[in-house]
């Protein structure tokens, strides 16, 4: 309202409205205000906290002790704190097409379940969009089997499986893992190509090993000395990127799967020699109902040699110097024991020595 002053001016008589303060309100509707805003302050650090942290499946465990923001930070509720998705890598020789079986069979998709359907598996639905390289490429052919490191240099991200996942692998003991590279049908002595000779002869499997590890050896050695960003992202078809024995990755380094340098990229290592336990041990812990059979019952890719199946026992000194010179980095970081040469009436014992 408008009034005259002394002086003959006109002024606005202050409104009831204006020169009311929090401090003249009532205390009964001061109260009712605060119950009132307090929910959607709540709701309001729970969706900031969320939006930050949630990674499809829950909060990330690096992100649970606090929330950034600017230069200050905000202590987190406590809500429940769930792992991230879990996304396998297949190391050959490992169990791994067991493992994809069983994911499957519970609707989970992993490994080469990701790129193809493969009935003896059970993959049925892949998710990336994969063509089959009609060339040999240590890099892009069966990708399930490429070491993560390496596969993130070559490919776009919607064919990248493992991006913001938790990543486990299985690891065995190298001279059984020679072992079950030796006798198997792709790549192995008696690969589908080859007729002659018993495989059940140590000759055969001491000259295999020998022959096998020292060329893959110097194809590994050969790849590495280029430069990633020198290595062509399309090849021509029909030329070979890189040897087919490389390509194909079996026998590559299991370590060469777990870190990348000093850095470890696969959080979860499961053991060979206690692959059911610890497998299903680690389903408990990332709250999946999924469970691996024995080797005998998963019915993928199994061979029975009876009795005349060859053992590590029967690895000369050579090829288990060649091993070990090999596979340095598997025993040294995986936790398994050398050995110069074994011996009859010894007792071996080929589990790993640590959790890696």
């Amino acid at each position: 309202m408008a009034m005259m002053s002394a002086q003959g001016k006109m002024t606005r008589r202050p409104s009831s409205r204006t020169r009311s303060s929090i401090g003249n309100l009532n205390p009964v509707r001061l109260v009712k205000v605060t119950l009132y805003l307090l929910p959607v302050v709540l709701l309001a650090q729970t969706l900031v906290v969320y939006g930050k942290n949630y990674t499809g499946r829950g909060l990330r465990t690096d992100d649970v002790n606090a929330v950034e923001s600017d230069s200050r930070t905000y202590p987190v509720l406590p809500y429940p704190v769930l792992p991230k998705r879990l996304e396998f890598v297949h190391i050959t020789k490992t169990g791994g097409s067991a493992i994809e079986k069983a994911g499957a069979m519970n609707g989970v998709i992993w490994g080469a379940c990701h790129y193809m359907e493969l009935e003896e598996v059970g993959c049925t639905k892949p998710d990336l969009p994969y063509i089959s390289p009609k060339y040999q490429s240590y890099a892009l052919t069966s990708p399930w089997h490429t070491p993560p490191k390496l596969l993130q240099q070559y490919v776009s991200a919607d064919q990248y499986p493992y991006d913001d996942a938790d990543l486990f692998v299985v690891v065995r003991n190298p001279y059984d893992r020679i072992l079950s590279e030796y006798y198997c049908p792709w790549t192995g002595f008696h690969a589908k190509s080859r007729k002659d000779g018993d495989p059940h002869e140590p000759g055969h499997l001491n000259w295999w090993v020998e022959a096998t590890i020292t060329k893959l050896s110097a194809q590994v050695d050969e790849f590495q000395k280029v430069d990633p960003s020198d290595r062509p992202k399309v090849q021509q078809e029909y030329v070979n990127e890189d040897p087919r024995l490389l390509a194909q990755k079996h026998y590559v380094n299991q370590a060469e799967y777990v870190f990348d340098g000093e850095n470890r990229v696969v959080k979860n290592v499961v053991h060979y020699e206690h692959l059911s336990e610890e497998f299903n041990d680690l389903m408990k812990k990332y709250g999946m109902d999924i469970t691996i059979p024995p080797k005998h019952e998963s019915g993928v890719y199994t061979s029975d040699h009876g009795d005349n199946r060859l053992t590590f026992m029967d690895l000369n000194e050579a090829s288990v110097k060649i091993i070990n010179d090999y596979a340095k980095a598997d025993f040294e970081r995986l936790g398994y024991k050398m050995v110069d040469k074994f011996e009859e009436g010894i007792e071996y014992n080929t589990e790993a020595t640590f959790s890696s």
